[in-house]
């Protein structure tokens, strides 16, 4: 279960990740960008380093960059990869039960639901893709 864990958590729970070295620098890299262009005071960017510092999720860097724009995913965004993310399990799942009940019955098909997996998987990929550009990035558009 560990594994679908790891797997599916990112999808369905973004905010929830422990933050990375990586996620942490980039997080350092934006506060330093938005001091740069004026976008804070150098106190306030020595406040907002610190609460790098001791955060442990993405989901407390959204409360680090508040009153930032562009720093962090929408919530919109982060909420529409988990409905999505939810909607392509489900649609999976259904297609899949009804495909092995169809060949317990003698009608076994080549995998027809595949197609519309892969169709929403794609979507699902957008989305992730998307939202994790956010936490990629290391600099802010200048105000």
């Amino acid at each position: 279960m560990n594994t679908v864990t790891a797997t599916l958590g990112p999808l369905l729970s973004p905010d929830e990740l422990e933050l990375t070295d990586t996620d942490r620098r980039t997080a350092h890299a934006k506060i330093d960008s938005a001091a740069r262009f004026g976008g804070m005071s150098p106190r306030l960017a020595a406040d907002r380093h610190d609460l790098v510092g001791v955060a442990q999720t993405r989901g407390d860097l959204r409360r680090v960059f508040d009153g930032m724009e562009d720093a962090v995913p929408p919530s919109k965004l982060t909420n529409a990869l988990r409905v999505a993310t939810v909607g392509w399990l489900a649609v999976c799942v259904v297609q899949f039960a009804v495909w092995v009940a169809l060949a317990v019955f003698g009608h076994f098909d080549s995998p027809w639901w595949l197609w519309s997996d892969l169709g929403l998987g794609a979507v699902v990929a957008i989305l992730w893709g998307t939202n994790e550009s956010y936490h990629r990035k290391s600099s802010l558009k200048p105000l």
